[in-house]
């Protein structure tokens, strides 16, 4: 993924965290560690996130994501983030088929996505449970 890129999926993750009206700290801590496995440094999100608070659109954003694989992970990354805080709001869901129609990626990918990240959420649940793990740990 070259450097512009790069600005835009952290864009498009932006817009995603910010679209409820609420930014969880877990939404942050997620951001920041797709910035830190990207190699973007945290002065490079704080104005990447000016731009996206004054209104750059998200179509503009997307736009510049062209590789499909890309695409396909962004909206993995999008619908975990939109789980960090442990809710999947309507607001956010709209938002992810909004997100997903601008990147012209169909519907369904969308849905099958939706479908594997609940399933990898279950999965970390019911290993904690095995595991005796307790939240806090």
């Amino acid at each position: 993924m070259h450097k512009e890129e790069k600005n835009n999926y952290l864009q498009a993750i932006m817009f995603i965290v910010s679209c409820d009206g609420v930014i969880s700290g877990e939404e942050i801590t997620a951001l920041k560690n797709i910035a830190g496995h990207m190699g973007i440094t945290m002065d490079k999100v704080n104005m990447l996130t000016e731009e996206v608070a004054e209104g750059k659109a998200l179509k503009n954003i997307l736009s510049r994501i062209k590789n499909r694989q890309t695409k396909l992970q962004l909206i993995y990354d999008l619908v975990s983030i939109c789980h960090a805080d442990g809710e999947y709001s309507e607001i956010e869901r709209k938002s992810m088929e909004r997100v997903t129609k601008l990147l012209k990626v169909e519907a369904e990918k969308l849905v099958e996505i939706e479908g594997i990240v609940n399933e990898h959420i279950e999965f970390n649940k019911k290993t904690k449970q095995v595991l005796e793990v307790s939240n806090e740990a």
